[in-house]
């Protein structure tokens, strides 16, 4: 039937209706036509039908392909960072160690400068004693000169060791804060670490979320994806933006965005819409200023997952 020929089936129709000749009755004479102009139309539709169905297969297995690229993807980072947390680990361990090197040193050299101070202390009572043997003894002014020569130079001694003693203290006082600055900063790098983690795996769960209600929602083809992918662009950077307007007709729903070309953002890129973590839809950007966007929602579901509306947030992320 899909290689006949209309013509061909008007003069199959035409010699059936010789050969029943004036028996037939024009009822089944019509039924014959309706039946004939039906398969005329369904021939067409089937082979339709048959193209669109694989090109439908090859979409999803194109999708199929670039989730699992992705989850490699993120499997790489994922490992990138249990590493790098690794390594932040080992230099607080041995900087910890370092601290606890320079405190001890510190305490030492404390104790040091208390001892020679109780030294010092004990040089000014013995100088004391000399200078009442001196007064007592003022007739021997060889003596007494003698013995303020020596008192001077061992108060010079012990004066220019507790110089010294000092300069220790301060060199290990600036060692020890140099090694608390360098605390501080490898602290606040695994601060920022365990952040970009935490960012990750969030992204993670709301991608696979998007992939659940996808899945739920379409089965295994994306429709947007189908629909738009000849228009699509592939963003070349990590993006987050905000809606701050929303404006509804209705034909479709569109939304600006607080991002522009300063941003890097260009038309066709795809971002996704969401309130917290719950997926809201998506945006194609149709239109780009300095620093601000418009593009249509697609996927919204006012009634199940809420509306779009303004101060929600929008991303996209490399390569999508």
């Amino acid at each position: 039937m899909v290689g006949e020929s209309p013509s061909f089936r008007v003069c199959v129709l035409s010699d059936l209706q010789t050969q029943l000749g004036p028996h037939v009755h024009i009822l089944t004479k019509v039924f014959v036509v309706l039946v004939s102009l039906l398969a005329v139309a369904l021939v067409p539709l089937v082979a339709v039908q048959s193209m669109n169905q694989a090109a439908l297969r090859q979409q999803v297995s194109d999708k199929d392909g670039a989730v699992t690229s992705a989850r490699r993807e993120l499997d790489s980072e994922r490992a990138l960072r249990a590493k790098s947390e690794n390594d932040t680990a080992l230099q607080l361990k041995d900087l910890d160690s370092e601290k606890n090197r320079l405190q001890s040193a510190v305490e030492e050299g404390t104790s040091r400068v208390r001892a020679l101070e109780g030294e010092l202390a004990q040089s000014e009572i013995r100088r004391t004693s000399l200078e009442q043997t001196v007064s007592v003894m003022i007739e021997t002014d060889r003596t007494k000169t003698e013995l303020t020569r020596t008192l001077t130079e061992e108060l010079d001694s012990q004066r220019s060791l507790v110089t010294d003693c000092e300069k220790v203290r301060i060199d290990i006082e600036q060692k020890l804060g140099k090694t608390d600055s360098d605390l501080r900063v490898a602290q606040e790098a695994v601060g920022d670490l365990k952040e970009q983690v935490a960012s990750l795996s969030s992204e993670k769960t709301k991608s696979d979320q998007v992939v659940r209600d996808y899945s739920a929602r379409f089965g295994s083809v994306a429709p947007d994806a189908a629909a738009g992918s000849d228009s699509s662009t592939v963003a070349d950077r990590d993006l987050t933006a905000r809606i701050v307007n929303v404006r509804r007709t209705d034909d479709a729903v569109y939304a600006e965005i607080d991002a522009g070309s300063r941003d890097g953002i260009k038309q066709g890129w795809t971002l996704t819409i969401g309130d917290g973590s719950r997926f809201i839809g998506k945006v194609r950007i149709t239109s780009v200023d300095v620093n601000k966007s418009v593009g249509t929602v697609e996927l919204e579901d006012a009634a199940g997952r809420g509306p779009v509306r303004v101060g929600q947030r929008v991303t996209v992320r490399r390569g999508q």
